[in-house]
């Protein structure tokens, strides 16, 4: 096939090509999660039963990995977000996944990313009021016996909010030849 790049994800141990179909797809979901079958298909330039088998494949190979919507926070009061840098006493692995398992039970903790280097945790947290958010952290957080510091950057606007990744140039190539019935 000319001009094609092969750019590979590996999905439970099955090894994935896109092409320039998929990459329509995949641009066109992650812009807007509800498009329609039909209009994905138009917009490849494919019929709807191979879109779909496409669109099923990759939902199956965990390329897609869940459709959500996009709720505007100050709808429900949330006007205070914050990012959180954690620091902990031990990196012991039975005190990481304690603090881990308590963190991910906090609905307002809407991510948490472990961090190399002088950061441990990166917490984003979303707060109704800068007290709603102090009692987040003194009552929930540093509750914790193996919290050592928690710094707070508090965030005033946002600039910029993309979610999803930059969908590269549909030069790629797939192989869903594992996948029976799914047209190539």
């Amino acid at each position: 096939m000319p001009g094609l790049l092969n750019v590979f994800f590996f999905a439970a141990q099955t090894m994935i090509r896109f092409d320039d179909v998929d990459i329509s797809i995949l641009t066109d979901l992650q812009e807007n999660g509800r498009m329609t079958n039909v209009q994905l298909a138009k917009n490849a330039g494919i019929s709807a039963p191979p879109c779909l088998r496409r669109l099923k494949a990759m939902e199956r190979n965990k390329v897609i990995a869940g459709y959500h919507a996009e709720i505007n926070a100050s709808a429900f009061g949330y006007g205070f977000r914050a990012i959180c840098i954690v620091n902990l006493v031990s990196q012991n692995s039975v005190d990481v996944l304690e603090f881990v398992n308590s963190i991910v039970k906090l609905k307002n903790v809407r991510y948490c990313f472990a961090a190399p280097g002088n950061s441990d945790f990166i917490l984003d947290i979303v707060a109704k009021s800068l007290e709603d958010y102090e009692n987040i952290i003194q009552n929930k957080i540093q509750k914790d016996r193996n919290i050592k510091s928690v710094r707070t950057f508090i965030l005033m606007k946002t600039y910029k909010e993309e979610y999803g990744i930059p969908i590269e140039s549909p030069n790629l190539t797939r192989d869903f030849s594992e996948t029976p019935g799914v047209a190539k």
